[in-house]
């Protein structure tokens, strides 16, 4: 079971916004409430392709992985989304790594391996997992956008990344609409719990970007679960912590300049020299790392924004 708590600290005054989010992560063996993905697949002998009984399959870095059945069928559940490496074991067999294994909330990923003699001790096979054409078990419209992708797009908040997504558009309130439907048709989830604001409709809970794991834009022919949503549905799994100390820091900073005539906009300078590039700056820094190895870890982002305004 992983329980995560979320505090979150917002204050605005002369134009700044600080935003706290603490999310700690209790790891045990059991379901997760979080939301969370699967892998299975077979493991053969290359030569004979008979199953291989009893044989291992781990993903590198953690505690988590599966044994084969009398098929060679192994399945590994509540994992969460994520990039991960797995690799597969046998007595008397060269060990295969496989990298770029894609989970998805909600989804099975397949991985099947094949594993040969060993010729030499310690031998291992490297391989890299191919991404799937087709995923056969999704039954509805839908985007999900990855950590990584998120990291390289030129975005600052949750709205501006969902925007993005087909069949989404933001009003002048900045409510969003998806497949044309009012703002208050769309349902909010975050890590399995439902955060909908009742009174309008709205996201009740603010989330950084750098706190995202996977989004997901249910645009329609969502499950039963969802039953609350009318024209689609904005699903978020948050990042937990893991047995590396990890941190990152992002930031940039602007300010104003005006043409020549300087009487157009009063308090912006006209040069260089008047130029002053912390009018405006937004700085965002996160971090994360095990507490207890294997049983307790913690991830925390940070945010500052100001934006004093052309006007002194």
């Amino acid at each position: 079971m992983r329980i995560e708590i979320a505090n979150y600290i917002a204050r605005w005054k002369t134009g700044q916004v600080w935003v706290l989010s603490l999310f700690i992560g209790i790891l045990f063996t059991g379901n997760a409430l979080a939301q969370s993905g699967k892998i299975t697949g077979t493991l053969l002998d290359a030569d004979t392709k008979e199953p291989l009984i009893g044989a291992t399959v781990g993903i590198k870095g953690t505690t988590k992985g599966a044994i084969t059945d009398v098929d060679g069928n192994y399945l590994m559940l509540n994992v969460a989304p994520g990039t991960y490496v797995l690799e597969a074991r046998y007595i008397g067999y060269a060990t295969v790594v496989v990298q770029d294994v894609i989970v998805r909330t909600d989804l099975t990923t397949n991985q099947d391996f094949e594993l040969s003699l060993e010729s030499f001790e310690g031998e291992e096979v490297v391989v890299v997992a191919e991404r799937q054409a087709v995923i056969k078990d999704i039954t509805s419209s839908e985007a999900r956008v990855s950590s990584d992708e998120i990291a390289k797009l030129p975005v600052q908040e949750l709205t501006d990344v969902i925007q993005l997504q087909a069949g989404v558009n933001v009003g002048n309130d900045g409510g969003i609409h998806i497949r044309g439907g009012r703002t208050t048709e769309v349902s909010y989830v975050v890590d399995g719990i439902r955060v909908t604001d009742d009174y309008d409709g709205s996201n009740g809970l603010r989330l950084e970007n750098e706190s995202i794991q996977e989004l997901q834009v249910i645009s329609g022919s969502f499950n039963a679960e969802h039953g609350q949503a009318l024209s689609g549905v904005v699903n978020v799994v948050t990042k937990a912590g893991n047995n590396n100390f990890e941190a990152s820091f992002r930031g940039w900073g602007g300010g104003y300049l005006a043409t020549n005539e300087s009487q157009l906009y009063d308090g912006i300078g006209t040069d260089l020299a008047s130029f002053n590039p912390t009018r405006m700056y937004n700085y965002t820094a996160s971090v994360s790392g095990p507490i207890i190895r294997d049983k307790l870890t913690f991830f925390a982002t940070a945010r500052k924004f100001q934006n004093e305004g052309w006007l002194n």
